[in-house]
């Protein structure tokens, strides 16, 4: 019996010398016998069609059947199965993609991603059109490691590339569908047709449909529900024996609320009625994931005598909506929700040849591509939410070396709130904040300096009560009517990218190959960012108001006194009579902009880089190989879409990453075990690294970090019997900051600000997988099969700002029971995602944090439901 080994394992960290064992064992084992043997896998990682054993670069693949097995419906879903590899997501709109650490979690235009997705061959250049369903999927590959030379730019941390299915030579029709709790209502028609002798059609139509697991309540609308539709059509056409002529199309609507974010601090989570992060939720700005995406590609392959020409041309975009409730409350004094509005289109055209001899393959190639593109930020707050981040900027102040987490600082901060509107305070905190505000600016002076100069005096001598009672006049009733603030800023982009590159595998012996790869990748970005303050502050100034000196004490002043007309003396006073100033000052708190109330900036810059790759692998027999290779991969710099302000670096340095790799890839008993591991080493320069930086006002910022990680990955497949397959993978990770970029313009320092010596922000330690599936085959004809799959993650890094905020360690299981008719006509199966129902944090902190409101998203709780497959 045959099995498809396209699952995926975790891995046990092992030194050197326990790999050097691992191959001499393996060598001695792969001659013995057995009779059940595992199925071989077809990849392309490196743009030919090789067996994955053959294949010196550490990959997880994965096959259609694999991955419906898993209940894997999305790319992020991979991630938990694939060591190595974390893909921690709540909105397909925003994804991370994480693999050895390597990452980037910029949710705006101005970088790229740091694992490219390949969708066909096909560069997909933002994550909002990366994540897609996988119906009627042939496989899906993650390449680990720098793929900067077969798969260019973006690519430092590896790739992942989804290849659909091909149309083929016979009429098939298939539906499968699906139904399970909370609402779930999925579908896939798949129609193959052979139009005539060299001409083949397929389509495939998907719908994908659930209801949210948990209750609003605040009422109003839902969110964390699902509602998809993908359609596919591809045309093969086949001029002659030597020519391959293959056009695919897709077209995605996503029409759905976005993730379910609730509150972490206690106080907010009690007068919501009680929310939890695992229970209901109470939310006031609807949740909205929408996105309608598009593509389409030709290839054209042709065979030469001793060279095969291959063109991929491709056009895609979407259009996509995404809005969400970032303090995780519907408290109008905590109101901060977001939208992103996108619209992107792109254009690639590559060309490449291959060859091979008896010993020398080889691939040449030249890729082009332009991105055009339009983000649209917004922020929706209250002026009491500016009051709450106020409070919540005072308490960090006050307890600044208490020791407190960061969840008690938000509670307490929400407590001092409450006691503040209780005492008829509400207001203060604004008012408070806006007078350092104006005194550090010099705005207090300039309204003021007039009439305090000829005596000497400045706004350093206004006492700071009366001032900020004074201001108190019109914030406190602007506050407590929670009157709406809404900022945007504008970004647009037009990416260019060329490159050229060549890589080839001589066989020096019979059994030592040396692979030499380089290319040379030329990007050029031109970005605009368009922002101004958009509300203003209802600032009123004037009054007797008290003079202090620079001690604070009180301070008497002689000054002109006028007693009966044109008669003046001069009297002494510790207060003066201030004119009526109002003011009403333009303002930005999401963009703040370190005080610019205005941005038009047009920014240009370009980059380039050579990458490449040196491999020597072994192979010992001829099921036993092993391989070091040595490569890098760059991503190219940006530009920070919410820049911060003046003299802070609008754009941020292109990121490099080297990459030592150690690799062994057997197949034992007969091919009944397949037994692949890797352990590797990278240096990472300049990698650009998100954070909420800068005050008063907290804005996200992109800056150059370097890092390194070291770790090891195992897989393990074994056919134990017919009936019995079992595999395994275990992953290590270790990570850490070697350098951390300081901004001293706003602020930072060393000492308060350095993550030096820090894990990366999502990547846990240890990992692993294990899977077993027992098939029965019946007298009267077809199968029955069950499957368990487990997975443990060890503790991570769950916050970009605050890295005491840890997702602890966490197990899944699943179940799922099949049958299969004897014809193969039909197939249903029983299934069950996170059997225990654990309780699993995705993520902490977000923006919510800036205001004292951090929210948390979890991972699915208990889902389970039934499959039907009939194939005519």
């Amino acid at each position: 019996m045959m099995y498809d080994a396209d699952q995926s394992g975790k891995n046990r960290f092992f030194t050197l010398s326990t790999l050097s064992a691992a191959i001499a064992v393996t060598t001695a084992l792969s001659g013995a016998a057995s009779a059940a043997e595992i199925e071989e896998v077809v990849v392309t990682a490196q743009k030919r069609a090789e067996n994955l054993q053959d294949v010196p670069i550490a990959i997880s693949a994965f096959t259609g059947d694999n991955m419906k097995a898993m209940g894997v419906k999305t790319v992020t879903d991979l991630g938990k199965f694939t060591p190595g590899v974390e893909m921690n997501n709540d909105t397909p709109l925003q994804p991370t993609y994480s693999i050895r650490g390597i990452q980037t979690g910029d949710f705006t235009v101005g970088s790229d991603p740091a694992v490219a997705v390949y969708v066909d061959g096909v560069y997909t250049g933002r994550g909002a059109g990366a994540e897609i369903p996988l119906a009627d999927i042939e496989r899906v590959e993650v390449l680990k490691g720098p793929q900067g030379t077969l798969f260019g730019r973006n690519a430092t941390g590896g790739a992942i590339h989804i290849i659909s299915q091909k149309p083929q030579a016979d009429d098939t029709t298939e539906l499968n569908l699906t139904a399970g709790n909370y609402g779930r209502q999925s579908s896939d028609l798949l129609l193959n047709r052979q139009l005539s002798d060299n001409l083949y059609a397929r389509f495939t139509a998907s719908t994908n449909r659930r209801d949210s697991f948990a209750d609003n309540l605040a009422g109003g609308f839902d969110t964390g529900n699902i509602d998809t539709q993908t359609y596919r059509a591809s045309l093969l056409w086949e001029p002659s024996a030597n020519t391959e002529v293959l056009w695919r199309a897709d077209y995605g609507v996503m029409d759905q609320g976005s993730a379910l974010r609730t509150s972490i601090v206690p106080t907010l989570q009690a007068e919501a009625g009680g929310t939890d992060v695992f229970g209901d939720y109470a939310l006031d700005t609807p949740t909205i994931e929408d996105r309608d995406s598009w593509g389409s590609s030709l290839s054209i392959t042709h065979d030469f005598e001793n060279v095969t020409f291959t063109s991929i041309t491709a056009y895609r975009g979407f259009d996509a909506h995404l809005q969400q409730d970032e303090d995780g409350t519907a408290n109008p004094d905590y109101m901060f929700g977001s939208a992103n509005f996108d619209e992107q289109t792109q254009f690639s055209q590559e060309f490449r040849l291959n060859g091979a001899t008896d010993t020398l393959k080889w691939t040449v190639g030249a890729s082009y591509s332009r991105e055009k593109l339009e983000h649209l930020t917004e922020a929706y707050f209250t002026a009491g939410s500016l009051e709450s981040f106020a409070v919540y900027e005072g308490i960090k102040a006050a307890y600044a070396n208490s020791g407190m987490s960061t969840t008690e600082l938000e509670d307490e901060a929400v407590k001092q709130r409450q006691l503040m509107i209780a005492a008829g305070q509400e207001g203060y905190a604004v008012s408070s904040f806006l007078y350092d505000l104006m005194m550090g600016s010099g705005m207090l002076d300039a309204a003021m300096g007039e009439g305090l100069a000829p005596l000497g005096l400045t706004a350093a001598n206004l006492s700071k009560d009366d001032i900020v009672m004074q201001l108190m006049g019109g914030i406190a009733p602007w506050v407590a009517a929670d009157t709406p603030w809404n900022e945007n800023v504008l970004n647009t982009g037009d990416y260019r990218s060329t490159a050229v590159y060549g890589d080839m595998t001589w066989s020096l012996t019979d059994k030592l190959d040396l692979t030499v790869g380089a290319r040379y990748t030329q990007d050029e970005k031109d970005f605009t960012i368009e922002t101004a303050y958009q509300n203003t502050l209802p600032i009123t100034i004037g009054g007797n108001t008290h003079l202090v000196d620079e001690n604070g004490d009180p301070l008497v002043v002689t000054i002109p006194f006028e007693v009966a007309p044109g008669v003046v003396v001069p009297v002494q006073t510790d207060q003066l009579p201030l004119p009526q100033v109002a003011l009403n000052q333009p303002f930005g708190m999401a963009f703040y902009n370190n005080g610019q109330p205005m941005l038009d900036s047009k920014l240009s810059d370009s980059w380039s880089d050579i990458s490449g790759r040196i491999v020597l692998d072994y192979r010992w027999t001829d099921d036993v190989m092993t391989f070091v290779s040595l490569a890098d991969g760059f991503k190219a710099g940006g530009f920070n879409s919410l820049n911060f302000g003046d003299n802070i670096d609008s754009s941020f340095d292109q990121e490099d990453v080297v990459n030592l790799e150690l690799g062994l890839k057997s197949s034992l008993f007969d091919n009944a075990v397949r037994l692949n591991a890797s352990v590797f080493a990278y240096e990472y320069k300049n990698l650009q690294e998100l954070d909420l930086v800068g005050s008063p006002i907290p804005s996200y910022n992109l800056r150059n970090a370097d890092a390194e990680g070291r770790g090891a990955e195992l897989e393990v497949q074994w056919a134990a019997t017919d009936n019995l397959f079992i595999a395994g993978n275990y992953s290590y990770l270790d990570t850490e900051y070697t350098r951390y970029q300081i901004i001293e313009a706003i602020g930072e320092t060393e000492e308060e600000h350095s993550r030096v010596g820090q894990p990366r922000v999502g990547t846990p330690e240890n990992k692993f997988n294990l899977m077993a599936e027992y098939t029965w085959e019946l007298a009267a004809g077809g199968d029955v099969s069950v499957r368990g799959d487990y997975n443990w993650t060890d503790e991570r890094v769950g916050s970009i700002s605050d890295p005491a905020r840890v997702i602890p360690d966490y197990q899944l299981m699943n179940l799922r029971a099949g049958w299969n008719s004897a014809s193969d006509r039909y197939s249903a199966a029983l299934w069950v995602q996170n059997v225990t129902d654990e309780e699993i944090a995705g993520g902490y902190g977000g923006t919510g944090a800036a205001i004292g409101a951090s929210p948390a998203w979890r991972f699915m709780p208990r889902m389970y439901g039934a499959d039907f497959t009939v194939r005519f």
